[in-house]
């Protein structure tokens, strides 16, 4: 269970294989070509603070500090699934805070909730048959929804993890199981 925690923890206190591309729309394009998960993020309104030294994950902080951007993926060891992980991150990551919305499929779900000040919303998809865990996550001050629910909603659907790995990271992991 405290590998589930990992990817949190290396993004919170780590030191990537991450890049952004610039966009006509002003939102910058993220691609993990590692771990091969994307999405689309409003540069104007954030910076890169760090990256995980495992290069599977990044912290990008508002430019006004009111708000914090976690992306990454990480490996499945622990063959957890989507329910199960959704428990451990709603009682680790989001300890204080009330839950408010859940909802899920096969291999994803999203949780949002309110709590000590703030806001959080995280999607998270299991792919490559469950060996991977690809997510995002926006926290941020209650006073700055109507700036940052936007922005979820802007980053949301692009979010998606890239199936071309999957071959690359199944035979990496020969012991992963599939959910």
């Amino acid at each position: 269970m405290a590998r589930w925690f990992s990817l949190a923890l290396l993004l919170l206190f780590g030191g990537g294989s991450a890049e952004a591309q610039p966009s006509a729309s002003g939102w910058e394009i993220y691609r993990n070509t590692r771990y091969g998960v994307s999405l689309r993020y409003p540069d104007r309104l954030f910076r890169l603070e760090r990256s995980s030294d495992g290069g599977d994950g990044d912290l990008y902080v508002a430019r006004s500090g009111s708000a914090k951007l976690l992306i990454g993926a990480l490996r499945n060891r622990d063959r957890a699934t989507p329910a199960a992980y959704r428990r451990m991150i709603e009682a680790r990551s989001y300890r204080g805070f009330d839950v408010t919305y859940r909802t899920g499929g096969q291999g994803w779900f999203v949780i949002s909730g309110i709590g000590q000040g703030q806001i959080f919303y995280e999607k998270v998809m299991f792919s490559c048959g469950g060996a991977l865990i690809n997510s995002f996550a926006l926290v941020y001050d209650v006073a700055e929804r109507n700036v940052f629910d936007r922005v979820v909603e802007g980053i949301e659907p692009t979010f998606r993890p890239d199936f071309r790995i999957c071959d690359r990271i199944i035979l990496s992991d020969t012991n992963l199981g599939r959910f």
